[in-house]
């Protein structure tokens, strides 16, 4: 949808602008940016070529300075700084310190640093589930505690990318906020699978206060790999003819006519070799299989040493009717996740991993195969990024004097992000104080805890 006078946006660690892509679609229109790996610099500044682009570290970038090349002041500033110490895969169970030392955790506060100067009326900020998680939620404190520092009251909420129409179970933590005194809306599900999570015991209900356990009939199903790709043509692996082919019929889904647009060919369809251990499994396993199904000859190497109830997801073949997992870096091999494809014995293609993502197929990425690949996996799904863009969009709109659309009653989850704390973040105290960090490893932050 094209407004008349769109809200402008800036993207702070944007990658290959997953989160810029997401919003405009949604109506907001981006200035400028700033990313300190050029390939994915690159791909933001050829997909946004009226924006400027700072091709930087964050950390040596001048706020004011920065402000002072763009066209206007934003209304909205977005991005997701790296925290990867938080991750989940780093052991959330532990309270070593490893986490809180990871250097690139501090990384929020040049974000929180740009929005003190660049003063939008919103902002939004991405980042890995386990922020939140980690040691009841004591950096998500903080984070929340430095923008209101600054004037601007937040409030955290974990999403499912495949309840917002994204064919990818992949979660992520998303701080909304403003300074002008609104509460926040989030947005609603569009998609859901009530069976989703029955066999877990892992307390999920943290992980979203929106969908992941809905039971609403009146939701879609979650989009599947089918819905997804199923009108890519079949490849081998490693074909480098493969990169540009033409569709090979009309699109089968909703999501295919939506992701194809007015694209012409499929480009990015390449798959990388496998192994011959990889390529062995993958003759072995079916749909939905994982590691776990191959036979004592073939589990070599960790595969021998794993216990049968962990890593599931390690060496899995994709089913075709359901969403895929995570993907990551890392989906060219087909050992550290599940990225075989469904019925053809390959990792998946840079295609479909994107398709995967919700980036439709005229995106521009630019570099390398490998390059292509890490922008991929790094990036926020587009489509979850548009159903928040679209929630908040009225309140963006009414605070710059602009009129929006009246279907932007798209969300009915509004939260008041002036709670306390504790009451915002919504997670229980530590059980005992070995749950607690020491008060010394908190050194990163400038300001007290």
């Amino acid at each position: 949808m094209i407004f008349p006078t769109a809200p402008t946006m800036v993207d702070l660690f944007s990658g290959a602008g997953g989160l810029s892509a997401g919003f405009s679609r949604a109506g907001y229109r981006l200035i400028g940016g700033v990313e300190h790996w050029e390939p994915a610099a690159k791909s933001l500044q050829v997909n946004h070529p009226n924006a400027y682009v700072e091709t930087r570290d964050i950390q040596t970038v001048d706020a004011s300075e920065f402000l002072s090349r763009l066209a206007s002041r934003p209304h909205l500033v977005l991005g997701g700084p790296s925290c990867q110490g938080f991750s989940t895969s780093g052991g959330l169970s532990r309270s070593t310190g490893r986490q809180l030392e990871d250097e690139r955790n501090s990384l929020f506060l040049d974000f929180v640093r740009f929005v003190d100067v660049l003063q939008p009326e919103w902002v939004v900020m991405e980042n890995v589930p386990g922020l939140l998680l980690f040691n009841r939620g004591l950096v998500a404190k903080e984070v929340i505690k430095q923008f209101r520092i600054v004037g601007y009251h937040v409030a955290p909420i974990i999403l499912l990318a495949a309840d917002f129409g994204v064919p990818q179970l992949r979660r992520r933590l998303f701080f909304v906020g403003n300074r002008t005194g609104a509460k926040i809306p989030f947005p609603v599900p569009t998609n859901g699978n009530p069976n989703l999570w029955k066999d877990f015991a892992l307390p999920f209900e943290h992980l979203s206060r929106i969908g992941n356990k809905s039971t609403d009939m009146r939701l879609s199903p979650h989009v599947s790999f089918e819905d997804a790709c199923g009108d890519l043509p079949p490849i081998m692996p490693g074909g480098e003819d493969d990169r540009v082919v033409s569709y090979t019929g009309q699109a089968r889904s909703e999501y295919q006519r939506m992701l194809r647009g007015r694209a012409r060919k499929v480009t990015l369809h390449y798959a990388f070799q496998p192994t011959e251990f990889e390529r062995r499994a993958m003759e072995y396993l079916k749909p939905g299989q994982n590691w776990t199904a191959l036979p004592s000859e073939l589990k070599i190497g960790r595969f021998a040493k794993i216990r049968p109830y962990d890593a599931t997801t390690l060496l899995r073949r994709l089913s075709s009717d359901l969403p895929a997992y995570t993907i990551n870096t890392k989906f060219n091999d087909s050992t550290t996740g599940a990225y075989i494809h469904p019925n053809q014995n390959r990792t998946l293609s840079l295609r479909e991993a994107a398709r995967l993502q919700s980036f439709p197929d005229s995106y521009i990425f630019t570099g390398s195969v490998s390059e292509i690949r890490k922008q991929i996996g790094n990036a926020v799904p587009p489509l979850l990024a548009e159903r928040i863009g679209r929630a908040i969009r009225r309140a963006v709109f009414a605070d710059i004097g602009l009129e929006a659309d009246p279907a932007d009653e798209y969300y009915q989850v509004l939260v008041d992000a002036h709670q306390e704390v504790d009451a915002l973040i919504g997670l229980k105290a530590p059980r005992s104080k070995k749950m607690r960090a020491p008060e010394n490893q908190l050194s990163l932050f400038p300001f007290p805890v």
